[in-house]
């Protein structure tokens, strides 16, 4: 039997140089991709909050548009039933509003006076809304008006009084479902039942995110739509925001192209004290 004989292919010496120079090529353009670097800082925070004998004002924060169906997936508890957020039926009419609590939203929540309340208002189209808080306990009314894309948006509400509120939004002069908040005072522990623990006070902590690189993106905290670049009003690459303290996050940041694709994305996870501002760059 014949024994086989391999033969060494012969490429042309101008090819061979053609496919030495595309293999370069394509390793300098892999080693310029752009490459992420995090940094932490942290410092000592002071709240700009008022003195012990000054009445602090109910503050709701601008809105953020955001889709729920991106990162987190909510469910819906109304009244007595949990329903899941594909059973959600938004009215083509008419304005919502939802008190989110993690990844659960309710038309109800017991809540620790001067802590922040996420509120989700779903728009049917693009227009101005009128959004009313009136406090049972006192008989303060205070009313903000937004011009909001069709879609959802977060604000952030924050009372300092204790006692009963209504929250409702009108569109049109329609009005949509209306809000139930009851704000118990914080040394007040008698007034949370066990389930609510997580509700106790532990103390802020302030983020603030810098990139000169990345910018129009989005914050995720703990899976949950928290903040955005343009929360602030400009596409700047810094995002500021306070959260609660004593405890460990996760937080997320995704930056989308104009087709919707995720072009960068990154986590980190810290543990976060009360009382500290922290800077994370990415370079």
């Amino acid at each position: 039997m014949g024994r086989l004989r391999l033969h060494p292919i012969s490429i042309p010496h101008r090819e061979l140089i053609g496919l030495m120079i595309v293999i370069l090529l394509l390793a300098a353009s892999a080693q310029a991709l752009p490459k992420s670097n995090y940094s932490w800082t942290e410092s000592p925070w002071v709240s700009d909050g008022a003195g012990e004998d000054e009445k602090m004002a109910t503050e709701l924060s601008a809105p953020l548009a955001f889709n729920p169906e991106d990162a987190e997936t909510p469910s819906l508890n109304i009244g007595s039933h949990l329903l899941n957020f594909s059973e959600l039926v938004s009215l083509p009419f008419s304005c919502q509003l939802w008190i989110r609590n993690d990844l659960q939203w309710s038309h109800y929540l017991k809540a620790i006076q001067g802590e922040d309340v996420d509120i989700i208002i779903y728009m049917p189209e693009y227009g101005e809304v009128d959004v009313y808080l009136i406090s049972y306990a006192s008989g303060t009314r205070d009313r903000w008006s937004f011009n909001l894309l069709e879609g959802y948006h977060l604000l952030r509400l924050r009372a300092e009084e204790e006692g009963r509120y209504f929250m409702i939004a009108a569109r049109k002069s329609e009005p949509g479902n209306a809000l139930i908040l009851d704000l118990v005072a914080k040394s007040d522990n008698a007034s949370v039942s066990p389930l609510d623990v997580r509700t106790i006070p532990t103390g802020r902590a302030m983020v603030t995110i810098e990139s000169e690189r990345i910018k129009g993106y989005d914050v995720y905290l703990d899976g949950v739509f928290y903040s955005s670049d343009v929360g602030d009003g400009s596409i700047d690459g810094v995002a500021s925001f306070t959260l609660r303290a004593d405890k460990t996050h996760t937080i997320s940041i995704s930056q989308r192209d104009v087709q919707g694709n995720i072009i960068n994305k990154s986590e980190h996870t810290k543990r976060f004290k009360r009382d500290m501002a922290y800077t994370l760059l990415i370079e």
